[in-house]
């Protein structure tokens, strides 16, 4: 016998529940401000905002700190002036000119 499978929505919106890949919670991407990354991961709230706090401590010594990191988007990439290639935020070399 073949069970068919229920989506749940959310009650507010009609939009489909999501899961976090990370903590497992459940909740509406719209009503309950869960965020999808470029690559494609649902994270709840809580768990965007550990996410963003590491991705700032990272940034505070890597490229992201550097004068010559340009063009950074909301996840972290950019492009280095000085090698001319697009870089991560949390990628440091010994060429790195502090910022300010």
């Amino acid at each position: 016998m073949d069970k068919k499978q229920t989506t749940a929505t959310c009650p507010k919106c009609g939009e489909e529940i999501v899961q976090c890949e990370n903590c497992e919670n459940t909740g509406c991407p719209d009503c309950d401000g869960f965020v999808v990354t470029r690559d494609d991961v649902i994270l709840c709230p809580e768990c965007a905002a550990a996410c963003k706090e590491d991705c700032d401590k990272m940034r505070a010594i890597g490229c992201g700190s550097c004068a010559l990191f340009a063009d950074e988007d909301d996840e972290g990439q950019g492009w280095c002036e000085l090698h001319q290639e697009s870089v991560c935020f949390i990628d440091k070399c010994s060429d790195r000119i502090s910022k300010g």
